[in-house]
């Protein structure tokens, strides 16, 4: 505990009422206070002097937590990959999504079938070595995905923040019917840096569309697969599920949603010339296009890791995980914060939550995320709500600031003596837990993740870092 001079130009009182009112004089007091050391008083208190403290060694516990699931619909980003983690195991993404059209495809009798193919426009995000080929593999969906709303656990009322908040939806946990055998398989590079990647399809397949569409056409048929999209989507084609095979190790990128189509081209007639163009079969219904998002970590210190239950930091080499898309997140405890203040009378300056990566866990391919936000729980491991922000709106959260000189440095801050000071003033008798993942929208749309240092890692230690004042007699 260090003892140093300090204006106060903010304060939280933490104990009796008589001395509190006392302490706020001085606090007034203070603001002209230009006398380095112990900060003296006037006649009201004697011979009594207040004192601010710097105190970084407060008892921080934590460990990792799996939040149950997250909603990946309406994210605009198709999350297709894999890739090894050398902490937390084998880490997957695959899609499912529909296809539809406006208006209606009807080929004419002069037109002729040319080919077709899958373009997927690259978000720009990727996660892990895109430099290695990956087996995509294209499946036909034999059934539509339902969104469903969020249903309390079984043994409590409490409903996670993150399902609650978008109160129906399709998770990060869930899978759709497809039937097995693919349409197509395609070996590819990613290229997030490129505009799109073209997965050509089987001209078998793209012919049996478009000779469908043209007997319908020259039939007059109304309400068939071609003129009716909810009838092609209900009744002919559910969707299409992309995958990659199970053996692969690169990495995992992001597409547009909005703009992924099957687009068709064939030839018609343009006055006495035949010319090449094309129907597109864009994205429909995009509140069922979701990402199920899976990690294998059997081979790691969180194999035993579920919905709800923690592995304490002790346990994962003073380490905690936070990651994206896949729900994992630290839990943070201050056990020993409530009973120093209740039987003090202090005024809490300031308090920050200093949180460290570990140094080489990150490279530039497996980034740490831009940003994390802090969120409350209970000894129940649900994400029941985020920590209110300083203003009250938002996210508490913080941004990584990196030591690009020495490394040692890098590090996310979070700003907390709002929160602390309202845990200390309220009549339970612990400070409420906390909880650390990454910002909305990337904790949906993302798989990255940081290693974090727990207090008794001697390199990269988490620090609860509190100023406080009291007087002494």
């Amino acid at each position: 505990m260090k003892v140093v001079s300090k204006r106060a130009s903010k304060a939280i009182l933490v104990g009796k009422p008589f001395h509190g009112y006392a302490i706020v004089i001085f606090v007034l007091f203070l603001i002209s206070c230009e006398d380095p050391g112990i900060l003296k008083g006037d006649q009201n208190f004697g011979k009594s002097s207040l004192r601010t403290v710097f105190v970084d060694t407060f008892s921080v516990v934590t460990s990792t937590i799996l939040v149950d699931s997250l909603p990946t619909t309406g994210t605009n980003q198709l999350m297709l990959g894999r890739y090894q983690d050398a902490y937390l195991g084998k880490v997957s993404a695959s899609t499912y999504f529909q296809v539809g059209y406006s208006g209606s495809f009807a080929p004419d009798r002069n037109s002729s079938y040319d080919s077709i193919g899958l373009v997927l426009p690259y978000s720009k995000y990727f996660y892990g070595d895109t430099t290695q080929t990956q087996t995509i593999q294209i499946h036909q969906m034999t059934s539509i995905p339902r969104l469903r709303s969020p249903l309390p656990y079984r043994t409590d009322a409490n409903v996670s923040f993150f399902v609650a908040a978008t109160q129906s939806a399709i998770y990060n946990t869930s899978q759709a019917n497809f039937n097995p055998v693919p349409i197509t398989t395609v070996n590819v590079k990613f290229s997030p840096n490129r505009d799109s990647l073209y997965l050509k399809l089987p001209a078998a397949f793209g012919k049996n569309w478009f000779d469908l569409a043209q007997a319908d056409a020259l039939a007059g048929t109304t309400n068939s697969y071609f003129n009716n999209s909810t009838t092609f989507i209900n009744d002919f084609f559910n969707g299409l599920h992309l995958t990659t095979d199970a053996s692969a190790n690169g990495s995992v990128v992001g597409f547009r949603a909005n703009r992924v189509k099957i687009r068709l081209y064939y030839k018609r007639l343009f006055g006495d010339l035949l010319q090449q163009t094309f129907f597109d079969f864009p994205i429909r219904n995009a509140s069922a296009q979701f990402n199920s998002i899976q990690s294998d970590r059997s081979a790691t210190p969180l194999a035993a890791l579920t919905g709800r239950s923690s592995i304490s930091s002790s346990l994962t080499g003073n380490t905690t995980f936070v990651q994206s898309g896949i729900g994992l997140a630290t839990k943070v405890e201050f056990p020993t914060l409530k009973s120093f203040f209740s039987n003090r009378n202090f005024i809490l300056i300031d308090a920050a939550l200093e949180v460290v990566p570990v140094q080489n866990s990150y490279t530039t391919i497996l980034r740490v995320p831009n940003t994390l936000a802090l969120y409350v729980t209970d000894q129940s491991n649900v994400v029941l709500n985020r920590a209110p922000a300083i203003d009250r709106s938002g996210f508490l959260s913080a941004n990584i600031v990196y030591d690009f000189e020495y490394g040692i440095g890098t590090k996310y801050t979070f700003p907390l003596v709002n929160y602390l000071g309202g845990e200390l003033a309220s009549n339970l008798n612990t400070v409420t837990p906390l909880v650390i993942a990454v910002a909305p929208p990337a904790y949906f749309s993302e798989v990255n993740r940081v290693v974090l240092g727990d207090q008794r890692n001697l390199q990269h230690k988490i620090k609860l870092k509190i100023n406080y004042s009291y007087v002494q007699n």
